[in-house]
């Protein structure tokens, strides 16, 4: 029950979240975690490709690592780079770096018209998987051991 001098709680729905915001919640999270696991390990990874000349993104890999988890965000690259076995390369570069950083499992999703067979191929193994919009797809939930 509320006190008589607490005000109800503003709740804020919005696409626009200020940067010191999302920072917070994340921070508060951060130590909520550390207190019920004594870990602290959280960092971000990105693997960016980049055109030699101009330094324009052309793609990359952005993700995490946290309590022995490689969590994949996102994964693009150009069109005129697939297929060249830059991807291949990539996701191979963020496992060991996973690895490298004491990550046991690997976890991504990926959509049915991306790139599922793709993950396939680098042993990544279906677990889940929920319909989505347009009717027809589904979003596909994959995972990983990693071993070093």
């Amino acid at each position: 029950m509320q006190s008589a001098s607490m005000s109800e709680p503003l709740i804020i729905v919005t696409d626009a979240p200020d940067a010191a915001d999302l920072a917070a919640v994340r921070e508060q999270l951060s130590r909520f975690n550390f207190s019920a696991t004594g870990i602290d390990d959280q960092r971000a990874l990105a693997l960016l490709v980049k055109d030699p000349k101009t330094g324009t993104v052309l793609g990359g890999l952005t993700g995490r690592t946290s309590r022995g988890v490689l969590f994949v965000d996102m994964f693009f690259l150009a069109e005129t780079l697939r297929g060249t076995g830059l991807g291949s390369k990539l996701l191979r570069m963020a496992e060991e770096e996973g690895v490298r950083r004491g990550c046991h499992h690997g976890v991504l999703y990926t959509n049915t018209f991306q790139a599922p067979s793709f993950y396939k191929k680098h042993g990544w193994r279906e677990f889940g998987e929920i319909p989505s919009d347009p009717s027809g797809t589904s979003r596909l939930f994959f995972m990983k051991e990693l071993v070093s």
